[in-house]
């Protein structure tokens, strides 16, 4: 029977299907979304997709179907039967199983739709894929995609890819012939609403074709404008009309009130007769009817006119006026008028030009820096206690509020700011935006107005909102995001107020090159035009070509232009007297620019030189014209290297690498940039950009003017301290190093091994200056430091008014009745450096100079006026307080001022230096001075121009001056110092004697001070000429170097560490001596010294002629066979060009033989000579003239040339041998001498001595302050609160402070003090508390004075004095008369002849009587002579201290 199996009743689950499973019958899985039961016993395939293939068939039954939803369709995945997935709107049932492809494909077999739908895409675009059943809105219609499809437009692609869904309209605004248009699209053309029927592009509306008309309607367009293209349906005003457009093609110009047929236009409605108005703001006014007055321009006003009618007029306009009032506005303001008003003098100054003036109303107004005035135009203010100028500052801001959404980011929508921070300093701006994903890599715009702050500048007081259109830099600007948080973004939006002064540091001088691509020159003019390419030279700069540099051809010579010649040449130019062309290593000035020409003259100026014909141009060398020294052109506009920024040089270092600029377009500059410098550009190493407070407030033009005006608030001026460290040696008085500048001079070096208190006394070069104490000191660090006076090495920032370096000054700035006030800042700087490019012999020199008319400076340790480098300063009742310095002039500045004051502060008026640019005298310090004994005198007396002769030196000299007590000190070149190799000058104790007076006296015993170099009051000099003429206050410097001191060959060494200032000039003209020139050691003798005074001068002329031997002659030959005797005659000579042998010709034997003595006047050696050595006749010799040729001063054997006594007694010899002493010269040249002996007599006494020959420099142009009517006030108590007022200052006054003078600065003064000291200079004051007075001068002049008493306050003491008598009787026995010293000699020596012993004892006594009662009279208390005497010699030794008694009281 069959088996039953109860278990057989149920099935076994089993969950899921499972590779490499083992299944029994009836077990159920579930693989896909069915189940299955299991009819056969096995083990499953180890791979889930061979279910179906593998499994199924035979071992599993279909239990229960169902479905899976499997979501998105996914690409190479296993899918199972009734597995359900969407691929765009539709899904899709699988009905086998299998792996899906890399792509939809909807045409698979293994998949049947299971639903369809539709799903809503938005707008059509062309870079989106759409599915079947996508739907688009396209124009004003939808459609549903039939197919997979990318960038098929709907209305186009109805076919295959789209199917209508429904119609509608899309507005699109007015219509435009650009747009393309759609089925349903809506466009207004005119006053008609038109439909799109088909698509279209640039078709009308009207075109019944493309378009539906909707609706008929008006477009208002105001008032008809002939310009302006009208379409139907538009409807304009004109006159009192209104019109409607009824062309169907629209109409352009054609005015509606003359359309009479209607062509056009159609009449809307009809207005008033009345209405006579066209355009907007017109008005009507009644004449003999309605009349229109049109619409004014901005800013007029209404007023009635002379006929009675309104009428528009300017409100209190005049032209040229400006107004700048704290209401003005920069961008949308004329600043003609109150109401019209600029906000910033700054941008007032930008737009006025002269003649004009500018108002500044009262206010305070904080200014971008530096301003520049332009020349001819006045700044006033209201007074110069309202209108007020400080530099914009930075200022603290407080945050209030933002506009929504006003943060456009370049990415993502637009962000609203909660909170934001500035930082005026950095100019970063902090914006927290809310969470965000913006990084440094993205840009954000601000909307202009959109952050509003409030700031410190007002104390929080207004409210103003940023960034603002036309001044701030982020208004509009894309800015880089630089910083970002979680919700936080930084961008830089500029720094607050930067001012437009920047420091460029270069890495190079500017020694800029270029190469010409074209030269055209005139050879009639000189002219030669470059064409160098784009360039920042200016028409007072001047260049140099480079040797051979240029190469040319010409027809000269009737070469035609055949040979190529190189330019300029250092030699072989004709038409000059060195063979060089002119423009050979010659500096020459730029005479016109272009942007890319520069014209220069190459041949001084003078015209045609010789060949007139035309040059042609061939090439140029790399770099051949090169712009010459000083690189840097103050004034000019520089570009960067890139071209897109540009600068105004304000002024730079003494080295040129560090240079101040003005910005103007392109903004800051940066290490960036570079410098443009023709053929290479310079790196910028560094930048400051100086603070408002620390740059210029006013850059003065010409002919401009300041006037009541209060200005404040600048600050930077550091005092002087260490000038500079620079590593260097010192040998002697030479220091050697690099990167000296000439304001090292003055002051103190220090360093490992250098004398203390060791001072720099001149600037040599850049590489060589002199100290004043000789040493030796190898490479060390050395230390340059300042007094606190010396303004020329402080740090000087912050200056209220300065010279514009773009303007020549013809007519001066004029500062009037303003005030400036400060700490650490500098009231007025006139520095005439800046204008170094208007060359004073130029066709556009400066006046470089400023004038001051109650111009008060308060500067707490600051400046009041500082004038330099030939810069000049007119100032009337200028007054400044507590300032460093008050008055400062230095290197050539010159102060005048009238009825001026320094208050307080540290120094008064300082005065140093000369002009760097001045053209100098130069002349030697002419021979030393000798000092007699006046009692060993016997004779007539020297005389000026005598020469005299030393007994034991044999030195001779010519007396120049008569100077000192008795004229014992005379002045005398130096002819010779006595025998050649022993000749030491003159020496102590000897006698000399005149040549011409016979007068003899005795060197005194101190040989040192008898023979010494000058010094004292008056010097003699040589090398001054007497054109033009030599003025007096000229300032002597004294070059270094050594030479003759005077006793035993003294060498002095060095320049003298002051100049000093002429008070008398007299000149001596030319007479006749000068230098001759002459080539040493000839015919084999030695070059050697010889002594001034020389006159035996033998002269061998060479006649040209020659001969040669026909047979050999030995050392000792005297007979020679010669090819000629031609040319030669016995008693002549012969020179042997091998040997330098002179032979003497005697006589002739025959036609070839000639007889001569050998080795004669010491010249050369005998040799013997071969055949054909030829030789050259000499001719006969001539002994020159004594008197007219003669040596003037020892010269040594390395020297090229001799003074002579009269140079013109040897031009005859020119190009002839000469012999002198022992030695052969050669004659090469003459140079007469312009200038004959001048002497100078010194304000100040000259301590140092010079030595002879020592080279001096006149200048003019040194520094000086004129005061008169000047007032002190306790200077040197400092600042403010060491001054202490209106208590006590903390200090003492110091009056040594109120003046302070470095050689050759002078200052020269009327003043008062706070102790009542009235002072007329260095050398008369007068206590006016006291009534004492004080006179310190080596002269003085009485002209006019009648009588002259001596006493003291409160009594007349003593005689009146009304003669100084030269009564040798003493007769008169006058008590108002006192004898002269010749007098009292005359009177002596009358009574010694005629009394005894006795009687001359009583001669004596009377003698002592009247000297006794002439000191009593002056009051001196002089003692009496001794009256000892008892014999002549003693009587005459009296005598003698007589005379030198009333010299020194004369």
């Amino acid at each position: 029977m069959a088996e039953f199996r109860l278990g057989r009743l149920k099935f076994n689950w089993r969950g899921d299907w499972g590779i490499s499973t083992a299944y029994v019958i009836d077990d159920i899985v579930k693989y896909g979304s069915n189940t299955y039961v299991c009819k056969a016993n096995h083990t499953s395939s180890a791979n889930e997709n061979l279910f179906y293939s593998n499994d199924l068939t035979a071992n599993w039954s279909l239990h229960t179907e169902g479905i899976s939803n499997k979501g998105d369709w996914v690409p190479n995945n296993w899918y199972k039967i009734n597995d359900v997935y969407k691929y765009g709107n539709t899904q899709y049932r699988v009905t086998a199983g299998h792996t899906s492809p890399a792509t939809f494909d909807p045409s698979l077999s293994s998949i049947v739709d299971y639903i369809s739908s539709f799903n809503y895409e938005d707008t059509w675009t062309s870079a989106t894929e759409y599915q079947v059943g996508d739907v688009v809105a396209y124009g004003g219609y939808t459609y549903v995609a039939t197919s997979q499809n990318t960038n098929k437009p709907p209305a186009y692609n109805l076919t295959n890819d789209w199917d209508i869904l429904t119609t509608g309209f899309n507005v699109t605004g007015d219509y435009s012939s650009t747009y393309d248009y759609k089925q349903g699209d809506i466009a207004l053309y005119g006053g008609y609403t038109y439909v799109a029927i088909t698509t279209s592009t640039n078709v009308v509306p009207t075109d019944a074709s493309r378009w539906s008309l909707v609706t008929k309607g008006l477009a208002w367009k105001g008032q008809w404008n002939p310009t302006t293209q009208y379409n139907l349906g538009d409807a304009v005003k004109k006159l009192s009309n209104s019109y409607i457009g009824v062309a169907t093609v629209g109409n352009l110009n054609q005015d509606p009130s003359t359309d009479a047929n209607g062509d056009y236009w159609n009449v809307l409605a009809e207005g008033a007769a009345a209405n006579v108005m066209t355009t907007e703001g017109d008005m009507v006014y009644y004449t003999t009817g309605a009349a229109r007055l049109p619409v004014g321009q901005d800013g007029q006003v209404l007023a009635v006119s002379p006929e009675g009618v309104p009428q528009w007029e300017a409100n209190s306009v005049t032209h040229p006026v400006y107004y700048v009032t704290e209401e003005g506005n920069d961008h949308t303001n004329d600043g003609s008028s109150i109401s019209r008003s600029f906000y910033s003098v700054r941008h007032a100054c930008g737009i006025a030009t002269g003649p004009a003036t500018i108002y500044v109303k009262a206010g305070t107004y904080n200014e971008t820096l530096p301003i520049v005035v332009p020349a001819e135009v006045s700044i006033v203010g209201d007074n110069l206690r309202t209108s007020k100028i400080k530099p914009a500052g930075h200022y603290d801001h407080t945050f209030i509020s933002a506009t929504a959404d006003c943060i456009t980011p370049n990415t993502g929508g637009a962000k609203s700011v909660s909170a934001a921070t500035y930082d005026s300093t950095t100019g970063d701006l902090v914006l927290t935006i809310g969470s965000h994903t913006l990084t440094t890599s993205n840009t954000i715009q601000i909307a202009n107005r959109s952050l509003t702050f409030t700031c410190s500048q007002d104390n929080y007081a207004t409210q103003h909102a940023y960034p603002r259109p036309e001044k701030d830099p982020a208004a509009g600007a894309t800015l880089a995001i630089t910083a970002t948080t979680a919700t936080t973004i930084t961008v830089n939006v500029g720094e607050g107020n930067a001012s437009r002064h920047q420091v460029l540091t270069l890495a190079s001088v500017p020694t800029a090159t270029y190469t010409p691509t074209a030269v055209n020159y005139n050879p009639v003019s000189g002219d030669m035009v470059c064409t160098i390419g784009a360039h920042n030279l200016v028409a007072t700069d001047s260049i140099k070509i480079v040797t051979d540099s240029l190469t040319f051809t010409c027809n000269f010579n009737g070469d035609g232009n055949t040979t190529q010649k190189t330019y300029p040449r250092a030699s072989g130019a004709t038409g000059t007297v060195s063979g060089r062309d002119y423009a050979h290593d010659a500096v020459l000035p730029i005479k016109e620019v272009t942007a890319t020409t520069i014209t220069v003259n190459v041949n001084g100026g003078q015209g045609a030189i010789s060949y007139t014909g035309a040059y042609n141009f061939v090439t140029a060398a790399t770099g051949a014209i090169q712009k010459a020294s000083p690189y840097i052109s103050y004034g000019s506009i520089i570009t960067n290297g890139a071209g897109t920024k540009t600068a105004s040089i304000l002024d730079s270092s003494f080295d040129e690498k560090t240079v101040e600029i003005r910005t103007i377009t392109g903004g800051q500059w940066t290490t960036s940039d570079t410098w443009e410098n023709g053929l290479t550009d310079i790196t910028i190493s560094a930048v400051e950009t100086r603070e408002n407070s620390t740059s210029t407030m006013f850059l003065m033009s010409d002919k401009t003017m300041l006037k009541d005006l209060f200005m404040e608030g600048m600050t930077g001026f550091t005092k002087a301290n260490i000038a500079a460290v620079r590593s260097g040696t010192i040998s002697g008085t030479i220091v050697s190093g690099s990167d000296f500048f000439p304001d090292l001079v003055g002051t103190t070096v220090s360093g490992s091994g250098v004398t203390a208190a060791t001072k720099v006394i001149q600037f040599i070069d850049t590489s060589t200056i002199e100290v004043d104490k000789d040493q030796t000191v190898t490479s060390t660090s050395l230390t340059f430091t300042s007094t606190p006076d010396d303004i020329n090495n402080s740090t000087v920032k912050g200056t209220f008014v300065r010279l514009n370096p773009e303007s020549r000054i013809r007519k001066s700035p004029y500062i009037s009745n303003c005030s400036a006030s400060s700490s650490f800042g500098v009231g007025a700087i006139v520095d005439g450096n800046v204008h170094r490019q208007f060359k004073d012999d130029s066709n556009t020199p400066s006046n470089k100079s400023i004038v001051f008319d109650s111009f008060t400076n308060l500067h707490d340790h600051g400046v009041g006026f500082w004038v330099t480098a030939g810069g000049a300063a007119e100032t009337v009742s200028c007054f400044t307080y507590y300032c460093h310095i008050s008055y400062a002039a230095t290197r050539g500045g010159r102060i005048r001022s009238l009825a001026g004051n320094s208050s307080w502060g540290n120094y008064g008026i300082v005065s140093s230096g000369f002009s760097p640019i001045e053209k100098f005298r130069s002349g030697t310090v002419e021979g030393l001075i000798l000092e007699i004994d006046p009692a060993t005198q016997s004779g007539s007396g020297f005389q000026i121009g005598e020469e005299i002769r030393g007994s034991s030196s044999e030195a001779i000299g010519v007396i120049n001056s008569k100077q000192g007590a008795d004229e014992k000190e005379l002045y005398y070149s130096v002819r010779t110092k006595g025998p050649v190799g022993v000749g030491t000058g003159f020496r102590a104790d000897e006698t000399i004697t005149g040549k011409t007076s016979g007068t003899t006296a005795n060197v005194i015993s101190n040989g040192i001070v008898g023979n010494r170099g000058q010094s004292g009051r008056t010097l003699v000099c040589a090398g001054l000429g007497t054109s033009p003429t030599l003025e007096i206050n000229g300032s002597i410097e004294f070059v270094t170097g050594s030479g003759n001191g005077g006793f035993n060959n003294n060498q002095i060494t060095g320049a003298d560490p002051f100049t000093f200032v002429i008070s008398g000039v007299s000149q001596v003209g030319p007479t006749g001596k000068g230098k001759v020139f002459i080539d040493r050691g000839q015919f084999a003798s030695t070059g050697a010294a010889h002594t001034g005074g020389s006159s035996t001068f033998v002269q061998y002329t060479p006649t040209g002629n020659t001969s040669s031997f026909l047979v050999p002659a030995g050392a000792t030959d005297t007979t020679w066979s010669v090819n000629t005797i031609s040319g030669f005659n016995p008693g002549e000579y012969a020179l042997m060009p091998t040997s330098n042998e002179l032979c003497k010709i005697v006589s002739f034997p025959n036609s070839n033989s000639m007889v001569v003595e050998r080795n004669q006047d010491g010249a050369g050696t005998a040799i013997a000579h071969a055949i054909g050595e030829s030789f050259t006749s000499i001719g006969t010799t001539t002994i020159l003239s004594p008197t007219s040729c003669e040596v003037w001063k020892d010269f040594v054997g390395v020297d090229t040339s001799f003074r002579a006594v009269d140079s013109d007694g040897f031009h005859g010899s020119i190009g002839k041998f000469l012999k002198i002493d022992d030695e052969f010269v050669k004659v090469t040249g003459i140079n007469t001498e312009s200038y004959g002996v001048t002497t100078l007599t010194l304000v100040e006494e000259k301590a140092a001595k010079c030595f002879d020959e020592q080279e001096i420099r006149i200048r003019y142009i040194f520094s000086q302050a004129r005061l008169t009517g000047h007032d002190f006030l306790q200077v040197g108590t400092g600042g403010t609160s060491t001054t202490n007022w209106p208590g006590t200052p903390t200090y003492d006054p110091i009056q040594s402070q109120e003046i302070t003078e470095s050689f050759p600065g002078r200052v020269f003064y009327v003043s008062t003090d706070q102790d009542g000291n009235f002072r007329v200079g260095r050398y008369f004051r007068v206590n006016q508390a006291t009534g004492a007075a004080t006179l310190n001068a080596n002269s003085f002049d009485l002209s006019g004075l009648t009588s002259l008493q001596l006493g003291s306050i409160g009594a007349q003491l003593g005689a009146q004095i009304n003669e100084f008598s030269t009564d040798a009787t003493l007769s008169q026995n006058s008590n108002e008369k006192v004898p002269t010293q010749a007098a009292v000699k005359s009177y002596v020596d009358t009574k010694d002849a005629e009394r005894d012993a006795a009687t001359l004892l009583a001669a004596q006594n009377a003698a002592n009587l009247g000297i006794s009662t002439a000191l009593s009279h002056a009051n001196a208390g002089i003692s009496t002579l001794n009256t000892n005497t008892t014999n002549a010699l003693a009587l005459n030794r009296a005598d003698s201290q007589s005379r030198s008694f009333f010299v020194g009281l004369s």
